[in-house]
């Protein structure tokens, strides 16, 4: 597989631990109830009988749950390695250190987008009224309105944040072809053992089978 198949697996063995963690947590999966009918000491002709009260639908066993948190903890380690060895490659061979060229990309392009919401504030001039008071011949005070012109200017150098905004927009273009480049050709030894689209229960039964019950 490549290295963007990889990180793809990643995540379907994260989402398989998490599903395994939610049943090993639910309370019904831990404990059963069994109610013992202690019949035969109100009649001798008839056995006492346990029975178990059954209160969800069938699930996986706790320990076989248990046994495959192991295994996945395991397998996600043997992922993770192979991976880490594939970004060592591409930086022996290629000078192209894979999680910081991410890193720097994602402020790259965080900045680009700053500066060009910061480019779309514009100084502008408006007309406004203002109120004031004055003593009229009378000696009596009344107000009169005038006229306020009310300019907004720009607060930075506007043809340097754009040739900035441009340069960095620019470097995380080829960045990314970079990054995308490498996520579809760079090669990781490891071999899955199920599927991308496989769900849970069909993993756990598939486990169950080939891991437990041989």
């Amino acid at each position: 597989m490549v290295l963007k198949e990889a990180f793809r697996y990643q995540n379907f063995l994260a989402n398989l631990f998490d599903a395994a963690e939610d049943s090993l947590l639910d309370r019904d999966h831990c404990l059963r109830t069994i109610k013992t009918h202690y019949k035969n000491k109100a009649n001798p002709d008839i056995e006492s009988e346990d029975i178990e009260i059954v209160t969800v639908p069938e699930f996986f066993a706790n320990d076989q749950v248990i046994a495959f948190i192991v295994w996945l903890i395991a397998e996600r380690e043997k992922l993770a390695i192979a991976i880490s060895q594939a970004k060592e490659f591409v930086a022996t061979e290629q000078g192209f250190d894979l999680d910081a060229a991410i890193e720097s990309n994602k402020y790259r392009q965080k900045a680009a987008k700053a500066i060009q919401t910061m480019l779309s504030h514009k100084g502008a001039v408006r007309k406004e009224r203002g109120t004031d008071y004055r003593f009229n011949l009378e000696g009596t005070q009344v107000s009169y309105y005038y006229d306020i012109d009310t300019k907004t200017e720009e607060a930075y150098d506007r043809e340097s944040a754009k040739a900035t905004q441009k340069e960095l927009s620019s470097a995380a273009d080829k960045t990314s072809t970079q990054i995308d480049t490498l996520m579809v050709t760079t090669e990781v030894d490891y071999a899955p053992p199920y599927d991308v689209n496989d769900s849970f229960d069909e993993v756990m039964s598939d486990f169950i089978k080939t891991h437990i019950n041989n």
